[in-house]
């Protein structure tokens, strides 16, 4: 099989092509996000759509145009649209005349004998171990990638000379792409780590905005989605703390062997606002933004695809815990149309609030 899978921050392009690669797949991944992507989206997309729907079309487009034969993708379950996104990109791609096989994965929620066969088409014929292994490899991976990412957000509004941050983090997941051993992604990972650490040696205590990044799972994890809104944020000096992360998700994949307490502590947040799901990430970003404000954090941004039902129904909630825990919440909505230039201004006007009302808390403690 020639594989290939959707865009997502390094997490694709580096973890799942580890793992299909050393499983025997010829994995041919979409070119990077761009403008090209989104507009092959939105030209075969209904109008109605949202934009990861759109550009994940782009994708699957672009991946065919360079040979790939079968797609892997995701599914959902629950009133979220996404799914039956998977269904309706099957459509279209079979309607521009596209020959190929698409495999979407789904949390199996208890039906082990649907996660044994995704296993068994993931396999290839490779045996149980060589599989577990791996697997093993590509999840160390994910979390390495997860890690260091986290702490360049961490260390990018500290840094000393701007970009530096992005330039050891860019050269850290390019190491981390060329190995197939566990050891040495945690060697990686740790000279990274001391790299990130010389260049915040004057910085390190340094008080900073910091804001907690929740909403819609492809918006808040793909740069070109959101306009690099983590970098954005962090050369205005302010500290991010990711609400999303790939962790959980694949997680949930084994969630019947264990629990996650992680994510009970995030819907018990939630549960005086939004006591059930809602589907998506809707009922996690009110947990994220609950939390964020019992952290002491000073304040959460919400990014969303236009349309996204889950987001939406999260978007007027918060207004009310906003109001109700004096915590500042800014939500951005994007489609084909959102622009650079607008998107900076609202970011800066945001940081700008939040400085104020910090220096005003700091003025009534003296």
């Amino acid at each position: 099989m020639k594989v290939t899978m959707p865009n997502l921050g390094s997490l694709a392009s580096i973890a799942g092509k580890s793992l299909l690669s050393n499983l025997g797949h010829e994995v041919i991944l979409p070119p990077p996000n761009t403008k090209r992507t989104l507009d092959l989206g939105v030209r075969y997309a209904p109008e109605y759509c949202c934009l990861p729907l759109k550009i994940v079309l782009g994708n699957f487009i672009e991946a065919l145009e360079k040979g790939a034969d079968t797609i892997i993708t995701v599914g959902g379950w629950g009133p979220c649209r996404f799914g039956y996104y998977s269904e309706i990109q099957r459509m279209i791609l079979k309607s521009l005349g596209y020959k190929f096989e698409m495999i979407s994965l789904e949390v199996p929620h208890g039906n082990l004998i649907r996660m044994l066969n995704y296993i068994n088409r993931l396999r290839n014929k490779k045996s149980l171990p060589s599989f577990i292994e791996a697997f093993k490899l590509a999840w160390a991976k994910v979390v390495t990638i997860e890690e260091l990412e986290k702490e360049a957000l961490r260390v990018r509004p500290r840094e000393n000379i701007k970009g530096e941050t992005s330039k050891i983090l860019k050269r850290g997941l390019s190491l981390i792409d060329n190995t197939n051993s566990i050891e040495e992604i945690e060697r990686i990972k740790q000279k990274t780590l001391i790299d990130y650490s010389k260049i915040i040696e004057d910085n390190e205590d340094k008080d900073l905005i910091k804001i907690k990044l929740v909403g819609e799972f492809y918006v808040a994890l793909e740069p070109f989605v959101n306009h690099n809104i983590e970098e954005k944020l962090g050369y205005l000096g302010v500290e991010v703390e990711r609400g999303v992360s790939a962790i959980p998700w694949i997680s949930s994949f084994l969630k019947f062997f264990r629990e996650n307490k992680l994510q009970d502590i995030i819907e018990n947040a939630a549960e005086p606002y939004l006591a059930q799901s809602v589907g998506g990430e809707g009922q996690s970003t009110i947990g994220h933004i609950v939390l964020a404000s019992e952290n002491g954090m000073d304040g959460a941004i919400q990014v969303i695809p236009f349309t996204c039902m889950p987001e939406i129904v999260a978007e007027i909630i918060s207004k009310k815990v906003s109001d109700d825990l004096n915590f500042p919440v800014l939500t951005l909505i994007y489609d084909e149309q959102t622009g650079e230039e607008g998107l900076v201004t609202r970011l800066d006007a945001f940081v700008d609030l939040l400085k104020m009302k910090k220096f005003e808390r700091h003025l009534i403690r003296r």
